[in-house]
């Protein structure tokens, strides 16, 4: 064989095996997670060049999140062919921190993502205590960065978007998280399949997020989840109502992770051109962050995050007190006394508390007189 023959063979091999390596990375990323069996299972079957799209799921036991972008229409609008750099600049955060704190994104419908911390068979109450606490961490950070980031704050100053939400108008997110079961398997057909989760408690995520728009917070993780956290995450975790809640037969207790977002400042970091290099580099430091996570302690990893530090500064001990007071009232049927409280610690903070103001609207419409059959369970509003 000739050496220019040689070399060509070898350009060949170069080509095809970097074709491969490209495959490989577009079914990791189209799939996500909950994709690879799928992929392992056809792959396995190498007695036919089909696809077996009609394979049976796999009950798995998760952390369910649920993302929103706010205003998302209205920025569609105004934004229009520009929306698409919008969601992915939000996106590359929302992922970024994500796997930085062990869960994995699944889909994203544009203005939602669905994100999973699924427990292993051989998952310990130890390992999922991690998740649960992790999986707020997560939530928390991802909020601090949005708000944070020099690139999102530009829209800040977007005339169309000031025009249409005010001058004080920013990107924000809201996040709702509940722990059940759900099917991790391939939804679709021959034409087109999505590697996904179903489950009535994927709803219920669904529904922890809507709740954040009516108690006026930015994450509401129903009791699922707080129950398993450690203390050190649980103690912050306020509990602001008991609802009936779609897609539950119980009512359950929603938590708020109280976070001002406000408070922050927009980093002045300079911004580092994305290139494959930076980004190999920002995966390796990632994995290192990714590992620190797992293992160190509840206390250190809420407590050295200096954005969420700066975001709960405000919320004192006397607030949660008051707050508390106004609650338990509220809960046993004591309303006019629960209004006093709740009056009072409404604007403590300097801006108006949510939870607060959603619980006085709430008895207001009953003129502040519980009903004769009020169980300490508000009926499902959304």
């Amino acid at each position: 064989m000739l050496a220019s023959e040689e070399e060509e063979v070898v350009v060949e091999t170069a080509i095809l095996e970097k074709t491969i390596i490209k495959l490989g990375t577009l079914l990791a990323l189209g799939f996500g997670q909950a994709g690879v069996k799928i992929v392992s299972g056809n792959m396995n079957t190498l007695d036919s060049a089909g696809i077996n799209s009609l394979t049976p799921g796999a009950m798995v036991d998760c952390i369910i999140g649920y993302v929103k972008i706010c205003n998302f229409s209205t920025a569609t609008e105004v934004l229009q062919k520009r929306i698409m750099t919008f969601v992915n600049q939000i996106a590359e955060i929302v992922h970024g921190l994500v796997n930085e704190y062990h869960g994995a994104p699944n889909s994203n419908s544009g203005e939602t993502f669905l994100i999973i911390w699924k427990m292993e068979i051989d998952s310990t109450d130890d390992d999922e205590t991690r998740f649960a606490d992790l999986s707020v961490l997560a939530f928390a950070r991802i909020l601090g960065q949005v708000h944070m980031s020099p690139l999102l704050a530009r829209y800040r100053a977007h005339p169309g978007l000031q025009q249409r939400l005010g001058s004080t108008s920013r990107v924000d997110l809201t996040f709702g998280l509940h722990l059940g079961w759900a099917i991790e398997g391939a939804v679709g057909s021959d034409f087109k399949i999505d590697a996904s989760y179903l489950s009535p408690n994927v709803s219920i995520a669904e529904a922890m997020e809507r709740a954040t728009h009516v108690y006026g917070v930015h994450i509401i993780a129903s009791e699922s989840v707080v129950n398993v956290c450690s203390k050190a995450v649980a103690s912050r975790c306020r509990l602001i109502d008991r609802a009936q809640v779609r897609g539950s037969k119980a009512p359950l207790q929603l938590y708020s992770f109280d976070l001002n977002p406000l408070s922050l400042e927009v980093s002045e970091k300079p911004c580092v051109p994305w290139n494959m290099r930076q980004r190999f580099k920002a995966r390796q430091l990632l994995e290192v962050q990714k590992r620190h996570n797992w293992h160190g302690d509840e206390e250190s990893l809420m407590f050295k995050a200096e954005d969420i530090c700066a975001m709960r500064a405000c919320y004192t001990v006397e607030f949660f007190q008051i707050f508390n007071m106004g609650f338990w009232n509220y809960s046993e049927g004591e309303w006019p006394v629960a209004r006093g409280f709740l009056i009072r610690v409404r604007h403590i903070l300097g801006f108006e508390d949510g939870p607060s103001q959603a619980l006085l609207a709430y008895m207001e419409r009953h003129k502040f007189e519980a009903p004769d059959n009020w169980q300490g369970v508000r009926n499902r509003l959304w």
